[in-house]
């Protein structure tokens, strides 16, 4: 019996790869299923499967997890290399790749956020050149009694066989089954298969995303549809891509929210109230918002941004923390993060990094062991013991802050 459960199937190129990569990541081989060893990393089980992985809506009755956490190929006609992540379910009457019409899996929000910022930093680590996004939901399997995620690469051959990407994918996997922590979450309606709008919400803001009700969708999405998704997602809310929707499905989606109850957000000053602009360093804000500290993190529900297309908070809202909250919350996580001085008009933000550059020139190959150096761990190479101290680079960042902020920052760091 396990507590959290990947997922991988031998019908599935990628998943056979991802399963090799699997068994390198500290997992130890306990007992059989279907004829393959079963990989027990503490209370984290991965199997392969002898089914498809949309069909597989029997493991019920061989393991009873907290959750489920498949990954598998992602396929498309595009053929754009791509990373990831989504909930299954059929959301009309058509059920083309497995589950049933008009059902929907229970949606791991959380989890979900975490594989997708974690497909995101493997992709900036490594140097993929993939996107990394959220999709629709769509596929089964769809009755399986736990919750469910799909973590995925593709979209051709090439990529399902790409050593990297497929590394990247079990790693992503590994820490959405890892995840303990515990975020609001919301519903997504509008958009494209690939939800750009939510993507960005996710990858932006504390909130999660569980189910994703494409436009395409819409109009023939039932009401007990609808209904599944808000419940089996835990929406507080449910947050709409509204230029990415048709004036009808505006209207049929807000009608469905109405006999609900459920709040609607949508861009901008999504919560509306009493927001005002806030004076603040912007510069400063962005390089603490990338740090992503606890408590940039906390205020962040309290916070309306807006974002240039890079995802660069240029602009920020609130009705309830003041701008000098704001920045001593800021500057606290940076200081958790660097090595903080001014000088001059600048900001210095000092830190010591993992470079891949001295890595590759040490003989370390891009895969695992990139990762294992750049948690802060030695590896052996040819017999040669690499640590981390050999493989860092001492950095300083300069960050030029506007007059406003400059005394009150040389007074507080």
């Amino acid at each position: 019996m396990a507590s959290r459960l990947i997922v991988t199937s031998r019908k599935d190129m990628a998943g056979r790869n991802i399963f090799t990569a699997l068994s390198k990541l500290g997992f130890e081989e306990k007992g059989s299923f279907e004829g393959m060893p079963v990989l027990r990393k503490g209370d984290i089980t991965a199997i392969s499967t002898e089914r498809g992985q949309v069909e597989a809506e029997h493991l019920d009755e061989y393991f009873s997890p907290e959750y489920y956490v498949f990954a598998t190929r992602h396929r498309s006609e595009s053929g754009i290399k791509t990373l990831t992540v989504h909930a299954p379910g059929n959301l009309t009457s058509e059920a083309r790749i497995g589950g049933k019409p008009e059902e929907l899996a229970i949606a791991n929000s959380c989890a979900m956020k975490v594989a997708l910022l974690e497909l995101r930093r493997q992709r900036d680590m490594i140097g993929l050149d993939y996107k990394v996004s959220l999709e629709a939901t769509h596929h089964g399997p769809t009755s399986l009694k736990k919750p469910v995620l799909f973590v995925e690469v593709g979209s051709t051959e090439k990529e399902w066989n790409h050593t990297e990407a497929v590394e990247a994918v079990a790693t992503a996997a590994v820490k959405a089954a890892e995840n303990r922590e515990d975020f609001p979450a919301c519903l997504g309606a509008g958009g494209n298969h690939y939800a750009p709008r939510h993507t960005e919400l996710v990858f932006n803001t504390s909130y999660a995303m569980g189910h994703i009700i494409p436009g395409y969708a819409i109009d023939a999405l039932k009401f007990e549809v609808f209904r599944q998704a808000v419940k089996k997602s835990r929406a507080e809310f449910v947050y709409l891509d509204w230029k990415g929707m048709k004036k009808e499905e505006r209207k049929k989606i807000l009608d469905y929210c109405s006999r609900l109850s459920m709040p609607v957000k949508k861009g901008r000053l999504m919560s509306g109230g009493d927001s005002r602009e806030l004076d603040i360093d912007m510069k400063l804000f962005s390089e603490a918002e990338k740090v992503g500290g606890r408590l940039i993190k906390k205020l962040k529900k309290k916070l309306e941004m807006e974002r240039d297309k890079t995802g660069e908070a240029k602009k920020v809202f609130s009705g309830e923390i003041s701008e000098k909250e704001l920045m001593q919350a800021a500057l606290e996580d940076l200081k958790r993060r660097y090595v903080v001085e001014v000088e001059g008009e600048e900001l210095l933000l000092g830190s010591s990094a993992f470079s891949p550059e001295k890595a590759k020139a040490l003989g370390v190959k891009l895969g695992p062991d990139f990762s294992i150096l750049a948690g802060g761990k030695s590896i052996e190479v040819y017999g040669k013991t690499i640590n981390p101290e050999m493989v860092t680079s001492n950095r300083v960042k300069r960050v030029r802050v506007s007059w406003k902020w400059l005394t009150w920052l040389r007074q507080n760091v």
